[in-house]
């Protein structure tokens, strides 16, 4: 059975379906509603209530299913690497390995299968640079900061990458196109100062260069 706006509302929200309007739309919805009529009437208030209603029980099965899986896979890797020593580090390696980064839902579920306090994860997890936090990005752009790099310029290639992309080193750009990283070295000191793209060295950068490999990163997507 579809639900509509009532009629005395059509006008208002152009006989939208609410079951099938996206939460943008109810937004415009419920702003044109109050601009009208400095309220939310109450018919459109209750048929909404239970559209939301309805989602969230949608959700919390979707949640429900997710949480097995991750209560699932923690298990298999506390299962490979319980007997070894030092397994903590072990067993976030393979959480990264499969995520590409260590999710707070993955590592508070680890906390409660190790039967340690969260705060302990994190503490491994900060310590070590290897792990992230936040999904990697589509593409990577990761800066050498060894010594030849260093004294050839890599701390302006990095101000221009952090500029361009909008984030710091460690993080990945909020459309997740980009992440940001910097190693102390790559092991090309003759081509210093060095940046990496994509798993592409690039040497002897400038930073005017780096808008360039950027854009080119972009094209590369776009032919995929």
């Amino acid at each position: 059975m579809t639900t509509h706006l009532p009629a005395k509302h059509a006008e208002t929200g152009g006989g939208r379906d609410l079951k099938k309007a996206d939460e943008a739309a109810l937004l415009d919805l419920l702003e044109t509603l109050e601009h009208k009529h400095g309220f939310i009437p109450r018919e459109i208030s209750e048929e909404l209530t239970r559209v939301i209603e309805v989602r969230l029980e949608r959700l919390r099965r979707i949640q429900g299913k997710l949480d097995s899986t991750i209560r699932r896979d923690v298990k298999v890797h506390v299962a490979r690497w319980r007997e070894e020593e030092g397994n903590l580090i072990m067993i976030l390696h393979a959480i990264q390995n499969q995520h590409g980064y260590v999710p707070r839902e993955v590592a508070m579920e680890l906390a409660r299968e190790l039967g340690v306090k969260l705060a302990r994860i994190y503490e491994v997890i900060t310590f070590y640079h290897y792990f992230r936090l936040q999904p990697p990005g589509a593409h990577s752009l990761t800066v050498c900061n060894g010594t030849a790099c260093y004294l050839k310029g890599s701390a302006d290639l990095l101000n221009e990458s952090r500029s361009r992309l909008g984030v710091s080193e460690g993080q990945t750009t909020a459309d997740r196109q980009f992440q940001l990283e910097v190693v102390r070295c790559i092991g090309c000191c003759g081509m210093a100062p060095a940046v990496v793209v994509d798993g592409q060295t690039h040497g002897r950068v400038k930073t005017s260069d780096i808008p360039g490999l950027i854009e080119a990163a972009k094209k590369q997507e776009s032919k995929k």
